[in-house]
């Protein structure tokens, strides 16, 4: 029963996964991005608010741009410099996204892969029966 259930949580979970990157999909395509990449580029787009300024908030493309010119942590401090990004530091914008979408939590940002599931718990082996005492010792 437990595999069972193991099977059909991780098939859920890849199914979810592949639900939060079809959005992405098509633009991940063309620029050849790595999955973390994917999703730093998600968490920034969804991340950015109405500039005082007047800026217009960034494409998934620009954004994607920007980070094989110049990295993120250059790209964060040029959106939060137009004022399109409110939070404080890069890891503050990804961990709010991961907060919307636990299921994008778990994407190792240099592999791509999901963690691997726990391993099933050891069962107690039963102790060894004492040797019974050789006659003569």
């Amino acid at each position: 029963m437990k595999k069972i259930m193991r099977t059909f949580g991780i098939a859920l979970f890849t199914a979810l996964f592949a639900l939060a990157l079809s959005q992405v999909s098509a633009w991940a395509q063309t620029t050849r991005l790595s999955p973390g990449d994917q999703k730093i580029v998600q968490a920034l787009f969804e991340a950015q608010s109405k500039s005082k300024s007047g800026a217009q908030p960034l494409t998934r493309d620009q954004i994607a741009a920007m980070k094989s010119s110049q990295g993120w942590g250059e790209a964060f401090k040029d959106m939060k410099s137009k004022g399109l990004l409110p939070q404080k530091n890069l890891g503050q914008v990804v961990s709010e996204f991961e907060k919307k979408h636990p299921e994008m939590a778990k994407v190792d940002p240099k592999t791509g892969k999901t963690d691997k599931p726990d391993k099933p718990e050891k069962t107690d082996k039963p102790e060894k029966p004492a040797k019974p005492d050789k006659p003569g010792r």
